[in-house]
This record gives C-alpha cells, structure tokens and sequence, in this order.
C-alpha cells in the first residue's frame, strides 16, 4: 500500500496529495503520514516548493473531512439503519456523538493531529448531531494545519530517517487515541457505579 501510494505520488506530483489525504482523511486506511513525511524530505531537498504541498494537502484534507461530515448529516436515517443491526456498534456510535456534543469544537480540533485514528469517526458524528457547518470548518481548518504542518516539518528535519520516524508517529498516535479511549470508558464506568450504589443506599 505505501509503495502504491508513493508511486502515485511521484507520477502525478503534489495533486496527487490532494486525492490521497482526501481518500485518507475520509477514514479509508492508506499511510497519509508517511506521504506527508515524504513530501517533507523532499522541500529539504529542493524537490518540491512548501507552499503547493501545503495547499494541496489542506485542501485534500478538509475536503475528505468535509465528505464524512456531508454523510453523518444527509445519510443520517441509512446510517443508523446500518449501526441498528449491530447493537455494539449503535452503541458506540451513541458514544461517539455524546463526545461530539460535548467537546464542540475542541473535539474536531484536537482528533485532526493529536488523536488523529479517530479523526474521520468524529466527522461522521458531528454530522449526525447536526453540529453547525461553519464552526466545524473553521476547527477542521485549524486542526488540519497543525497536523500538515507538523508532518511536513518532521519530514524536512529528518529526511534521513523517514522510515523510522513514521513508525514512531503511527505508534505513538494509537496510543494517544487509545489512553484517551481508555480514559473516557473509565469515567463512564466510575459513573455507573456511583448510580448504582446511590440506588442501592437505603432511604433515611
């Protein structure tokens, strides 16, 4: 897959970020990362000018956030059709939008770059809770540039260790998203608790 991505990356140039990040922000699983570390190594070289790579890969990345976003708000009825058959995942799906109404905006900003697995998940909530288009676009933007920014500076100051560092990143990422994970559950659990002993204590 990383091949395949790069191979398209260097036939069709910086365009062909625009459609990668896109496909990748969407939530189809291809190594955007890596390409965007990539594209880094290659401004240090002189291969390629900041500015059309940057623009590019905003520009793709918005829209394949955009695209989630457009799916949670107009497919709404055929989506929850489908997360019905599924009784774990209607309930992660509920989760997920509870989480969406509660950190607002912070909630796109932060799942752009920091906790980035769950990125296209948190694009497809806020379109089923109806979350105002243009304050999700304004955090989407925000978010989307500190996550291209970050990797493309990565991948220009380590050129020689593309490899390696894109491993650390993807680790590292999954770990963030999954303490987070882990964290939340926690707080839901400890909630349910409280309740039940509040239930079971008798009246004075």
């Amino acid at each position: 897959m990383t091949d395949a991505i790069l191979y398209y990356f260097a036939l069709y140039g910086t365009p062909a970020l625009f459609a990668i990040t896109a496909v990748g922000q969407f939530g189809f699983p291809v190594p955007t990362s890596i390409l965007l570390l990539t594209a880094g190594a290659l401004l240090s070289d002189g291969d390629l000018s900041l500015w059309p790579v940057f623009f590019w890969s905003l520009a793709g990345a918005v829209a394949g956030d955009h695209v989630g976003y457009a799916a949670g708000r107009f497919a709404a009825v055929g989506i929850r059709r489908q997360f019905d058959r599924w009784p774990a995942a209607r309930t992660h799906l509920q989760k997920a939008e509870a989480f969406t109404r509660k950190w607002g905006d912070g909630s796109v900003f932060f799942s752009r770059w920091l906790v980035s697995p769950i990125g296209p998940y948190v694009n497809l909530t806020s379109g089923l809770a109806l979350y105002p288009l243009y304050r999700f676009t304004l955090a989407d933007i925000a978010g989307e540039v500190v996550w291209i920014g970050g990797y493309l500076l990565l991948g220009n100051m380590f050129a020689q260790s593309i490899s390696e560092i894109s491993g650390i990143v993807a680790n590292a990422a999954w770990a963030i998203a999954a303490a987070i994970t882990a964290a939340f559950l926690g707080w839901q659990l400890a909630r349910r608790l409280r309740r039940i002993r509040a239930r079971r204590k008798p009246a004075p």
